[in-house]
């Protein structure tokens, strides 16, 4: 089940087949040399402008999407739909794979005003009609035509929609968009020709950047993307198409215990097998005594591990069918076992198979050919005499590693509830967002907000153009004190958000100076700044200060009138940026949301909402979310993680055990005779338990001192990537080594008991 996770992580955009020659196109501000910002989207004319200038590029196609959502009405229905883009270039399809259904590729988006849909839309929109040449109009655009169905997208795609449409757009305004050098929001992909490389291009980039750009814009550069790289290395890009990033790291993380819990299982048959040698050393004399030859037994032998393997193997496709709804929960995948799917696991399977039936048979089968067949028919003993064996080597190894999973998996588990805990800087719970769609919303919002404040449940009522805790494009801007000459040419890049008058009570956001909006239109040319940007701004006395900011209509010069404290207004993967908090009628950004702060039931709170916004916008279904549910979604990948480190440390600590109590026999059946003996002379059961258990206890402190630093370095990598995290304290090692110690002694505690309490007798009447 690692392997298929593994292997789906990794297979990303590779099903499309120019997928080895295609390319994202990325723009990069250098402005702050030690913090480079990278964008998912570029300028409109540069991908039309690269196929001109560069011979090595074979086509290119862009994306778009103007607006956040689009109403979809067909009859008296009406669809609210997010997963959606346009695109100007008809060559889609040529570029990237997705399998139609009905409809010619080649031409599908070739006519404005038309639409291809996914199956799972078209079956949403005509039920089990032919979609393919029906009409059905697009709120504010007007009518379009299906010309196109394809399969819904696959999972392992970076593109993720459920309508894409060409040309819908033909005013002036958009045609003067699509030639401007310095608007982005053109997502754009190249292919290379056949033998070109990417290096090639990316030579040439400073001279075409010049043309373009001119010397005003010497921060600005373009980068490129292989599209199979896009789902596990894009975490640092911003602004990009795909909805979910991979963690390369957790790759390398499940592929290594994926292959040290089969290392385990195999050090247990080897383990298991060697430790009842002295049960088939006989066999094997007799075998050699009548004539049978070495290979002939190392083949019994690893024809013994293979049967035991593959029979384990059938096991596992029982298993695996049993656990992948669990499996595909946790990890938020689909994977199916079926007589259909199963082609795709069986290769895999059997690779594992034959490599571990190899190893777990290869040492036993060799190790057991060896005895020499009148030394075992005389029953002298078939053990080594070495204090510390390759038996007792391989127990330390699983030990050390189930240790170090025991260890991340406390460690990541600590980190989760740590996010769940930590004081952002405002109170995140029982807060209902509902986006504003359409500008006759925006018109009356007040009359919006007086409306919710009547409902029942509702405490405070506020609007902004973001929220705290933001998961779409914050907007960025360049301010600089405007009373500071020396700063005169040295703007900082801050985040910055529209908030009215009610945000501080619904959020409890805290002031550190100054005052709050007061709800005069005169606030409009007033500001408020965090704490970050106060320090970054090298504001000593920021109340009364005067900033310049730079907004779409030119300067604006603007008077700080409050601080607030450093709160967390993108995930704790992030460090608090500064940011400049506007009032809600600004000239940077208009506002886009209300945020409704409730209590009680929430099911009447939302069936209430939607009748107001439904009153105020007929044309537009409501869109809301709880923002709680929204932040959590920003740690998925750990808490897929966290459950993932916890199965695989469970099923580590089973087989380790498992290897154990194989040991622990072997180690009671070599020292029978010496037990009984030492029982006749007056040792007490609690001293031969202590002798029994003494030499597992060694092996487990051996494991903890060659685990501590694995696994202090792994998580010290795996929260590095958290701006806030808990410290690696020696607290959660020793609690994994008391954990694997308790286990360790609960397993052998069987075998030291027999020991202790057995007839010495017994063991002195087989001499």
């Amino acid at each position: 089940m690692l392997y298929i996770y593994v292997s789906n992580e990794l297979s990303y955009d590779s099903f499309h087949q120019k997928s080895d020659r295609t390319y994202r196109v990325l723009w990069q501000n250098k402005s702050i040399p030690d913090n480079i910002r990278t964008y998912g989207s570029i300028v409109p004319p540069m991908g039309p402008e690269l196929v001109n200038s560069f011979p090595e590029v074979e086509e290119m196609t862009r994306l778009y999407q103007f607006s956040g959502q689009v109403v979809v009405e067909i009859g008296n229905d009406k669809y609210s739909e997010r997963n959606w883009f346009t695109s100007e270039d008809a060559n889609f399809f040529n570029v990237f794979d997705f399998d139609f259904i009905t409809g010619d590729k080649a031409t599908a988006l070739k006519q404005s005003f038309s639409v291809v849909l996914t199956e799972s839309t078209a079956k949403k929109y005509f039920g089990d009609e032919n979609a393919l040449g029906k009409t059905f109009n697009l709120q504010e655009i007007g009518e379009v035509k299906v010309t196109g169905i394809i399969k819904d997208n696959p999972r392992n795609s970076h593109l993720q929609f459920d309508l894409l449409f060409s040309k819908i757009l033909v005013n002036e305004e958009w045609q003067a968009y699509l030639s401007d050098w310095r608007s982005l929001g053109a997502y754009t992909y190249l292919v290379l020709k056949e033998g070109k490389s990417i290096i090639d291009v990316e030579s040439k980039m400073e001279p075409f950047r010049k043309k373009h750009w001119g010397p005003d814009m010497e921060s600005r550069a373009i980068a490129f993307q292989p599209i199979t790289d896009i789902y596990l290395h894009s975490n640092h890009i911003q602004s990009g198409l795909e909805r979910e990033h991979g963690e390369l790291s957790y790759v390398y993380i499940f592929s290594s215990m994926a292959i040290f819990l089969l290392v385990i299982a195999a050090i247990n048959y080897i383990n298991l097998t060697t430790s009842k040698a002295s049960s088939r050393a006989k066999e094997i004399g007799i075998r050699k005594v009548a004539g049978a030859v070495k290979t002939q037994l190392v083949f019994q032998f690893l024809t013994e591990a293979f049967v035991i393997t593959f029979v384990s193997m059938l096991l596992s496709l029982v298993m695996m069918n049993v656990c992948l709804p669990l499996f595909n929960s946790i990890t938020g995948k689909n994977f199916v076992l079926s007589l259909s799917t199963l082609g795709e696991f069986l290769p895999a399977l059997l690779t594992i198979t034959l490599i571990i039936g190899t190893i777990a048979g290869s040492y036993p089968s060799f190790y057991l050919s060896k005895l020499k067949p009148v030394a075992t028919l005389k029953g002298e003993t078939v053990f080594t005499k070495n204090r510390f064996s390759l038996r007792t080597a391989l127990v330390v190894f699983q030990f050390t590693i189930t240790i170090a999973l025991i260890v991340s998996t406390l460690v990541i588990g600590n980190q989760i509830n740590f996010i769940k805990t930590k004081d952002i800087g405002f109170n995140k719970d029982q807060l209902m967002i509902i986006d504003i769609n359409s500008g006759i919303v925006r018109n009356q919002f007040q009359a919006m907000k007086n409306e919710f404040s009547k409902l029942a449940g509702v405490q405070h009522v506020a609007v902004s153009s973001r929220v705290p805790g933001e998961w779409k494009n914050i907007r960025e801007i360049y301010s600089r004190n405007a009373n500071d000459e020396s700063a005169k040419n040295d703007s900082l890049q801050t985040y910055f958000m529209g908030f009215d008058e009610d945000m501080l009570q619904t959020y409890q956001l805290r002031l550190e100076a100054g005052r709050f909006f007061g709800g005069n239109e005169a606030d409009s040319m007033n500001v408020l700044i965090n704490a970050s940007a106060a320090e970054a701004l090298n504001l000593k006395n920021p109340i009364g200060a005067m900033l310049q900011i730079n907004s779409p209509n030119g300067k604006w010069f603007t008077q700080v009138i409050g601080v607030l404290e450093d709160f967390n207004f993108q995930s704790l993967h992030q460090k608090i940026a500064p940011i400049i908090i506007g009032y809600r009628n600004n000239p940077i950004q208009s506002i886009d949301y209300f945020t409704l702060k409730v209590s009680g039931d929430t099911q009447p709170l939302i069936e209430g909402a939607a009748k107001v916004c439904e009153k105020f916008d007929p044309a537009t279904p409501i869109e809301y979310h709880f923002l709680s549910e929204q932040l959590n979604s920003f740690y998925v990948s750990e808490k897929k993680a966290g459950k993932i480190f916890q199965m695989a440390g469970a099923l580590s600590i089973l087989v380790a055990c498992l290897g154990l109590l194989g040991l622990a026999n072997y180690h009671v059946e070599r020292k029978t005779k010496e037990l009984g003996i030492r029982k006749i002379l007056g040792a007490g059961s609690f001293n031969l338990f202590f002798m029994v258990s003494l030499s597992f206890t060694r092996q487990v402190a051996i494991a903890f001192v060659l685990a501590c630093p694995l696994a202090w370095y792994v998580m010290r990598e795996w929260l590095s990537a958290f701006e806030y995290r808990i410290s690696l304290n020696a607290g959660v090692f020793i609690l994994a080594g008391a954990i694997v110690l308790l286990l360790a002694l609960i397993t052998v505690s069987y075998q030291s008991v027999r020991a202790a309490i057995f007839n010495p007798i017994d063991s002195l009447r087989a001499e």
